[in-house]
């Protein structure tokens, strides 16, 4: 079976402050769409499609943040050509956990962890 990469989707608290965070790092907005159960909106950046889902009030259910050692999804990583421009660019704007740094024994590689408004870790990685 040949499989390809379709979407990632991340259920958010505001869906368009999620929206606007998301074209930060260059994300397009492509739609939103009402559904009878939540609101759904399509970002893509290159081939990489993100869905963020608004459910309606008391519908959600929150949890607390991920520890290192819990199995499961854990973050997003975006490669770029030079982290620390992206980070010059972005500080103002968003909230990283660092400056950029480079990650032991990993050569040049650079990254920069940062969390979108609803805590969802994501990092950029220069190699």
């Amino acid at each position: 079976m040949a499989a390809e990469f379709d979407h990632i989707l991340i259920v958010v608290k505001d869906l368009e402050r999620s929206i606007e965070f998301y074209k930060l790092l260059g994300f397009e907005h492509l739609e939103t769409l009402q559904r009878p159960n939540d609101r759904v909106a399509a970002l893509r950046m290159g081939e990489t499609k993100v869905e963020l889902m608004n459910l309606p009030p008391g519908k959600e259910t929150y949890r607390a943040p991920r520890k290192l050692s819990d199995t499961g999804f854990r973050h997003i990583g975006f490669r770029v050509k030079d982290v620390q421009v992206v980070y010059e660019r972005l500080k103002d704007r968003i909230r990283f956990d660092s400056p950029p740094k480079a990650t032991a024994g990993r050569g040049n590689r650079m990254i920069v962890f940062f969390r979108d408004p609803d805590g969802v870790e994501m990092h950029f990685v220069q190699e």
